[in-house]
């Protein structure tokens, strides 16, 4: 079967991953396992590695990645879009492609596109939710681009993360974009669970007593 992971930032779906993970800036200490009844005898149990977003927003920062480096990379994806895309639609596609490429055209300030992004938060619209009502536009068109299929069609501006439309391409950057709009208590995981149960994970082991150490 499929395994997948999750890595979600104040509960917003950032990125899942099929068949595979990095721990990322998670670290063993950060393991929890959650047991809860799913029937009268019937227990679930979940294996996350859990932190808060200051924690995370620290390690970011230690590894060199902040608001400066967002800024960098939005205004190098940004340039690269409009000056070599062809069309007035750029790589968007479907019945609101012009509109939407109009709308990326005029944005030039990431600060508008965290705010759209906190939009997309505050309202629970994520990528997979649009997916399944067949990307119907949401009346914001930033919010429908994060959340969107469409990615420019350049290989360095292919993205690390499920949020194909932001304007950032890695990982650590969609982090910090999230992270600037996210309360510094929320909590920040990376889900494993499918990993440990039925992919011999044994990295929850000494959690689980079935070895002395790490």
């Amino acid at each position: 079967m499929e395994c997948v992971v999750h890595t979600t930032i104040g509960g917003y779906p950032m990125s899942s991953t099929v068949n595979r993970y990095n721990r990322w800036y998670f670290r063993p200490e950060d393991r929890v396992i959650r047991c809860r009844e799913r029937g009268p005898e019937t227990l679930e149990f979940e294996f996350v590695y859990s932190i808060t977003a200051d924690t995370l927003r620290r390690r970011l920062g230690r590894a060199g990645y902040n608001r400066a480096t967002l800024e960098r990379e939005f205004w190098k994806y940004y340039e690269k879009v409009c000056m070599m895309s062809e069309g007035g639609s750029l790589h968007f596609t479907g019945e609101s492609a012009e509109a939407y490429g109009e709308a990326f055209r005029m944005s030039g300030s990431l600060g508008g596109w965290l705010n759209a992004l906190e939009t997309a938060v505050e309202t629970g619209v994520t990528p997979a939710r649009r997916a399944a009502e067949a990307f119907k536009v949401t009346g914001n068109p930033y919010v429908d681009i994060i959340t969107g299929p469409d990615k420019p069609p350049f290989e360095d501006l292919e993205p690390e993360h499920g949020l194909l439309g932001f304007p950032c391409s890695t990982f650590n950057n969609m982090a910090v974009a999230l992270l600037e709009i996210t309360d510094g208590n929320a909590v920040c995981e990376l889900d494993v669970t499918s990993f440990v149960l039925h992919r011999g994970d044994i990295t929850f082991d000494d959690m689980l007593g079935r070895r002395d150490e790490y």
